[in-house]
């Protein structure tokens, strides 16, 4: 699993980028979504046939990293429909956030639930079918050659480099790996440290998807009102505390509590963060776009990889104070970042 991470995520850096430069020099969207479906379809079968661990390197990765660009392709189309149909841009990206959250919080308990039941042949058959459902519904939903307007072509690929962009894509990678820090921490902090029961941690999750949801919806109205900044802001100020109240909490209750601080704060990022990334680039959606779900694997890469190396020379706690760093140094970033408001 370790050798998987390592290699499938840089990888998918370059499948995002890559996606996002064919989406700018206006590839046909359905192309490029085709390809993200029709390998997930390709590697769940073979999956569901195969337990070689060479098949599963030479066939897995390359396909996944294929599939997660799906994803951030998804998200660009969504942008500028939005813009032909003038449609609330911000409000359609929060949409489209909130159903990858909806998407997290069905598909996990489903396979576990499947592979319990009839065991991992049949969750990855499954999973192809699912595949199957998502390029249909895609062909349905998308017009044929459908395009992105040529505002977005660039044929010259060099000139000066977007430090906005840049900053904004490094902004969300910290948010993500305060996320991913405690994440991966937290099972075992509540139930080895903290000493509470073993339901705790699958209450929190709960919590927090829940909250973060409802944090998602009203984000869009928030950033509306006061710009992104503001929201971006009170997210990472959020983040910090919660952080720091996870570290010193001692019962059921007080997790409970502030799990929904928890969801607020990633709510509102998640909410309004692929907009204001966009919003540095909006004649390069594709590459815009990239940057951000990029931001989003590696923050989630790091914050992964570090909670072992932090939590064997200290403890879990300590990995608390480090995501609120993370949490204290985006705060910083936004508040040196360019003033964006939201744009439809």
């Amino acid at each position: 699993m370790g050798l998987y991470t390592g290699v499938v995520i840089p990888l998918t850096l370059v499948t995002n980028r890559w996606a996002g430069e064919k989406f700018d020099q206006s590839i046909a969207v359905r192309t490029l979504l085709m390809i993200a479906a029709l390998s997930f379809i390709t590697m769940c079968l073979a999956l569901s046939q195969v337990s070689s661990l060479p098949v599963f390197l030479a066939v897995t990765i390359p396909l996944m990293s294929l599939t997660n660009m799906g994803s951030g392709i998804g998200f660009a189309y969504g942008r500028v429909r939005a813009e032909q149909l003038q449609l609330d841009t911000t409000a359609m990206n929060s949409w489209l956030r909130i159903s990858v959250s909806l998407g997290w919080m069905i598909g996990p308990a489903l396979s576990y639930s499947v592979i319990a039941v009839s065991g991992f042949t049949a969750a990855f058959l499954i999973a192809a079918l699912l595949g199957a459902v998502w390029l249909f519904v895609m062909l349905l939903s998308i017009p044929n050659g459908f395009r992105a307007p040529s505002k977005t072509r660039k044929q010259n690929t060099g000139g000066p480099v977007n430090w906005g962009l840049l900053l904004a894509g490094g902004t969300c990678v910290l948010f993500t790996a305060t996320n991913s820090l405690f994440v991966s921490a937290m099972p075992l902090y509540f139930v080895t440290e903290v000493a509470l029961p073993e339901f705790t941690p699958g209450l929190s999750l709960s919590i927090k998807c829940a909250v973060e949801i409802g944090a998602i919806f009203v984000s869009a109205f928030l950033a509306e009102r006061f710009g992104f900044k503001p929201v971006l802001l009170a997210s990472a100020a959020l983040g910090i505390a919660g952080m720091l109240l996870f570290s010193i909490a001692s019962s059921i209750w007080h997790v409970a509590a502030i799990s929904a601080l928890e969801g607020l704060y990633y709510g509102l990022f998640a909410g309004v963060a692929i907009t204001y990334v966009q919003s540095f680039a909006p004649n390069r959606l594709g590459r815009a776009t990239a940057t951000y779900m990029n931001s989003l694997f590696l923050g989630g890469m790091i914050g992964s990889v570090s909670m072992g190396f932090i939590a064997s020379s200290f403890d879990f706690r300590a990995v608390l104070f480090v995501a609120a760093a993370c949490s204290a140094t985006a705060l910083c970033a936004v508040a040196l970042g360019g003033r964006r408001h939201a744009q439809n």
